[in-house]
């Protein structure tokens, strides 16, 4: 008699959303790890998702995954390490409710509470994880079966080199027609990567009142580096249409006749992750739509078990302003006109 298995795997375009996935396995039970990572040395604490699958042949699975006992191994069976591979030393890793650290767990299928998390806290500052560094997962179960691990380097220090640094200040242009380039360069470890902006401006009123507000933008939500190096690095790029620019500025803020604009300047953020992503995203697409397989492979980098372990770094480049021959463009035509932007 075919059985269902369903178990839960959060995983990340970069940097984070979850699913679940639904098998038919005719294998006898057994336990299943389902583990969740990615390490950055930005954090000040670090968290990892253990779980485990789980299988009843009386019981519908969508009833079991609202019970939570049925999610988490219970506290006294494993034990949770991330460990720094250059040294050997293991840093033991404790279960906190997530719901109480900040992180709720978005309702669904699966149970809400608790929301139990492994985490650690640095402490010395040299127990950090550390850019350029291999680091791994270990889940050791108290039962005497052989201890489940995972592997993943961090990136090191990514470098903005579009917008130019070196510029005082830097800028950035948005003239209609183009496209502008964010480009940066990484080492062999960062392969998938996001550009976030954040855009501040202000409203001056003529009674000189001013109120000043903050847009968050992701105009390249993923995007792979070049495959050629330049010596020790590689370069990403992520192009941005202009009109894309002008299109989140009217959809986001309202047009105004009764006060005048100014950016006060955009911080842009690159973020990148480890190679593990972009292979768990190739297995998630590979047997998509109407002409795939029959069963959808799952990705994991585990020894036992469905999971993704790995490592992200983020750089900045703040305070980017916004040229003039850009505000012109948006001062060119309706609907961005209707903003009323300014140049310094």
């Amino acid at each position: 008699m075919m059985k269902k298995l369903l178990f839960l795997l959060p995983a990340a375009a970069l940097f984070t959303y979850a699913c679940s996935n639904d098998f038919e396995v005719s294998a006898p039970w057994k336990e299943i790890p389902a583990v969740y990572a990615i390490l950055s040395p930005k954090d000040t604490a670090h968290y990892i998702r253990v779980e485990k699958a789980f299988l009843d042949p009386e019981t519908s699975a969508l009833q079991i995954a609202q019970i939570a006992d049925s999610l988490y191994y219970p506290e006294n069976a494993i034990q949770v390490y991330l460990e720094r591979v250059i040294t050997g030393k293991r840093l033991q890793m404790h279960r906190v409710d997530g719901n109480l650290e900040g992180y709720v767990r978005t309702g669904g299928i699966f149970a809400t509470q608790p929301n139990w998390l492994y985490k650690f806290k640095p402490s010395p500052p040299e127990d950090s994880i550390f850019e350029g560094e291999t680091y791994r997962f270990v889940l050791v179960r108290n039962d005497g079966r052989p201890d489940v691990t995972a592997e993943t380097t961090v990136p090191s220090k990514l470098q903005i080199r579009n917008p130019s640094p070196i510029s005082t200040p830097p800028s950035i242009n948005f003239e209609s027609g183009t496209s502008t380039d964010v480009t940066w360069n990484t080492d062999v470890n960062g392969v998938f990567f996001a550009v976030h902006f954040r855009i501040r401006y202000r409203d001056e009123y003529a009674n000189g009142s001013i109120v000043r507000d903050t847009l968050f933008w992701t105009p390249v939500p993923n995007v792979k580096r070049s495959e050629n190096s330049s010596g020790s690095f590689y370069k990403g790029t992520g192009s941005i249409p202009a009109e894309s620019f002008y299109n989140f500025l009217v959809q986001n803020i309202p047009a105004a006749n009764d006060r005048v604009r100014y950016f006060d300047g955009i911080d842009i953020t690159v973020e990148g992750g480890g190679g593990e992503i972009e292979r768990y995203l190739e297995t998630a697409t590979a047997n998509s739509g109407l002409t795939g397989a029959e069963v959808i492979p799952t990705y994991t980098n585990l020894s036992e078990g469905f999971g993704l372990f790995t490592a992200k770094t983020t750089t900045r480049l703040n305070n980017i302003r916004v040229d003039e021959k850009t505000i012109k463009d948006i001062n060119s035509k309706s609907p961005t006109k209707d903003l009323n932007f300014r140049f310094f």
